[in-house]
């Protein structure tokens, strides 16, 4: 079963602003060279936008952000909790309505899935003993 990434508008005005600005300044100014230069960086940005998503494949979840790739046993997962601490930190996440996956002591994942208590409810059916805090449970 897959779920995208729920995606914050202010950090769709980012990104799509610096794909423009990136593209279409250099280009308006008659610097083809240097809007070549940045595609990499834009097409990276886009691959992070459209590539990111959580897939529940038999007892594992797969995390795609991006060309980044994570698989998580879903038995192994201790807690979920609502992420708190600094919201601007890097996770395979496309919003800052977030879930942390405690997997042991340094095994933490925090990713955003778009119908987060769908979500939490496949996991919780294929692992019962997950403990989560009370504002997640439904």
């Amino acid at each position: 079963m897959k779920f995208p990434s729920k995606k914050d508008r202010w950090l769709a005005a980012l990104l799509w602003g610096i794909v423009l600005l990136g593209v279409f300044i250099p280009m308006i100014m008659g610097n083809f060279i240097s809007a070549l230069l940045v595609l990499p960086l834009i097409l990276l940005l886009l691959w992070f936008w459209f590539g990111t998503d959580y897939c529940i494949i038999d007892h594992k979840l797969k995390i795609r952000y991006g060309p980044i790739r994570q698989t998580i046993d879903i038995n192994k997962i201790n807690t979920i909790f609502t992420a708190r601490k600094n919201p601007l930190a890097v996770a395979p996440a496309l919003s800052l309505d977030r879930i942390v996956l405690d997997c042991g002591k340094f095994d933490v994942t925090t990713i955003s899935p778009l119908n987060k208590q769908q979500f939490l409810q496949v996991l919780i059916e294929i692992n019962p003993n997950i403990k989560m805090e009370k504002g997640l449970k439904s």
